[in-house]
């Protein structure tokens, strides 16, 4: 039983801040169906936690948390989570569709996810199992605010919301088999899926835009305007897991510009 008592060692007010937390947490994993390319390919902005006694420049990356990383090891790390399948199951409300995908399977999506040093940082196991908790709790609320299901917020259907290999939609799991589903054969991750995905790829095909939207980016890029506009973070709500910077390099393509 998950219901919070009065009686229980943490305040109402604790609650309700720990419950919005994981709402938001939640939602910004729903996107992750769009983001977790860009994660791979750039990774993140760290933002280490610094108590009041603490210096960050007389600490170690250990003491820091940093988690060292590249995007071919981001690219195993988001194929073994699933981490944008899992995007995409969140989004549509697919751990609803058949009884008991809310529970199980929707926990161990979860704690692999949860699971990734390189994407939520170095977790110890109680830490885990305390976030798969109240993430679990936001998920069996329904709350209008995690855009998922009837709420979630439409996006194109075509150009980088598709798949560059068939064509299928990123924001949809498709063919790919619910995340979790499947039991672990050992430790936290299930076995291996072959299925597809855009990570380390030009995945943003040429897009057909009216003649006043090339006309736009032309103008942008003629020399009186300078240089090529940089790339905004990620278009969510302000709300991501990290600090991302969808682009370190200042380059922004026509297609995203013209989103």
């Amino acid at each position: 039983d998950q219901t919070i008592r009065a009686s229980a060692p943490i305040s109402w007010d604790h609650a309700s801040e720990l419950f919005h937390a994981a709402v938001t947490v939640l939602r910004t994993l729903g996107w992750a169906w769009r983001w977790a390319e860009w994660w791979v390919k750039w990774g993140d902005n760290w933002e280490p936690l610094i108590e009041d006694h603490q210096n960050e420049a007389d600490m170690t990356d250990e003491e820091l948390k940093k988690v060292p990383s590249t995007p071919e090891s981001r690219c195993a790390d988001a194929r073994r989570c699933r981490l944008a399948a899992f995007g995409a199951a969140l989004r549509n409300r697919d751990y609803d569709k058949e009884s008991g995908d809310d529970k199980a399977p929707l926990e161990r999506a979860l704690k692999a996810v949860l699971s990734t040093p390189s994407l939520v940082g170095p977790l110890k196991s109680k830490e885990i199992d305390f976030y798969v908790t109240w993430l679990s709790l936001a998920y069996h609320s329904k709350s209008s605010q995690l855009f998922f299901g009837d709420d979630k917020i439409p996006v194109a259907n075509d150009s980088f919301c598709l798949h560059t290999a068939d064509g299928s939609p990123k924001f949809e799991l498709g063919e790919r088999p619910l995340p979790g589903k499947n039991r672990p054969e050992k430790g936290v991750f299930e076995p291996t899926v072959d299925e597809v995905d855009d990570f380390l790829t030009d995945s943003l095909p040429s897009l057909r835009v009216h003649s006043e939207g090339k006309k736009k980016w032309k103008n942008l890029k003629s020399p009186e305007h300078g240089s090529e506009p940089n790339t905004p973070n990620h278009p969510l709500d302000g709300s991501s897991v990290k600090s991302n910077n969808a682009n370190e390099g200042g380059e922004t393509s026509e297609e995203e510009f013209l989103e």
